[in-house]
């Protein structure tokens, strides 16, 4: 099988939580898909889709003609919405001189290789993550071939004895400009409201609740102490959460406060990055040398 991935990221520079969203599906329905997110948002007067853009009706409305469409894909075309989110304040990047350029590039590598070996063994995949020039794309895309070409061993009733198979194979790499891959721009929604669920939470059941059917007759004071571009994002966590319960598709939000799936093999996976072991530490800048 052949696939495609589109990455980006959001908070990443001066927030505790930072994420980075990849949307991943069978490459040939590429065309469809792109030719549907281009009309969505040329109907929409938009642009480019981008979560920090997300404070007005336009987005808001666009952003749910995107989920309406996308969503069902996930059934109907095996695509998948994979996001990696990290604390900053954990033991893991608790330390002196850290180095977030670098540390981006290895939370890229566990989000790709995760997402990668969830599909078929010996899939070829094509990467596609928006630009970011102080990344080493170079060496990530080395790591990941490397991993990619470990051979897992398996018995053969059939034909009897053992055989091996790569866990896949990346056939190219290419940095993109997010504003020209409405893909890019769907993974990029998704790291947003990743992030946010975990910052608004509180603010958001308290939305959730005054906005409900039995709560309607309240005062609308507490309804007007949210901002404009939080009721737009409300909504649109809303309506990520209720299609994934109806669907029975395995996001929580109340369990740990944030989106999360407990089983990282539903389609969509929100995954809050933990220390692996004691010596899963964050990459640290080298220290200079001051010629002493």
């Amino acid at each position: 099988m052949e696939y495609v991935v589109f990455s980006d990221e959001s908070y990443i520079s001066a927030e505790r939580y930072r994420s980075i969203g990849a949307l991943s599906f069978n490459r040939k329905y590429y065309e469809e898909l792109n030719s549907n997110l281009s009309d969505i948002l040329k109907d929409s007067s938009v642009k480019e889709l981008k979560w920090n853009k997300l404070k007005n009706a336009k987005h808001k409305l666009c952003s749910k003609k995107i989920l309406g469409y996308l969503l069902p894909q996930v059934q109907s075309t095996n695509l998948r919405l994979d996001v990696i989110i990290w604390d900053t304040h954990d033991s893991r990047h608790s330390v002196q001189r850290r180095d977030d350029t670098d540390n981006f590039g290895r939370m890229f590598f566990h989000l790709l290789k995760s997402l990668m070996t969830k599909r078929e063994k010996g899939s070829t995949w094509h990467v596609r993550p928006d630009k970011r020039l102080e990344i080493d794309w170079d060496t990530i895309n080395d790591c990941l071939q490397n991993v990619g070409q470990w051979k897992e061993l398996f018995a053969s009733p059939l034909f009897g004895g053992t055989f091996s198979e790569n866990n896949y194979y990346i056939k190219t790499f290419k940095q993109i400009d997010s504003h020209a891959y409405p893909c890019c721009q769907v993974a990029d929604l998704f790291a947003g409201i990743s992030v946010f669920s975990i910052n608004q939470y509180s603010k958001y059941c308290q939305w959730h609740n005054t906005t409900s059917k039995q709560l309607q007759l309240l005062t609308d004071n507490k309804v007007d102490s949210f901002s404009n571009k939080e009721l737009c994002r409300f909504e649109i966590l809303k309506e990520l959460i209720d299609y994934c319960k109806m669907n029975h598709l395995g996001v929580s939000l109340k369990s740990r406060k944030r989106l999360y799936t407990p089983n990282p093999k539903n389609p969509i996976n929100f995954w809050p990055y933990e220390p692996q072991h004691p010596y899963d530490k964050a990459p640290v800048k080298a220290t200079k040398n001051d010629g002493t």
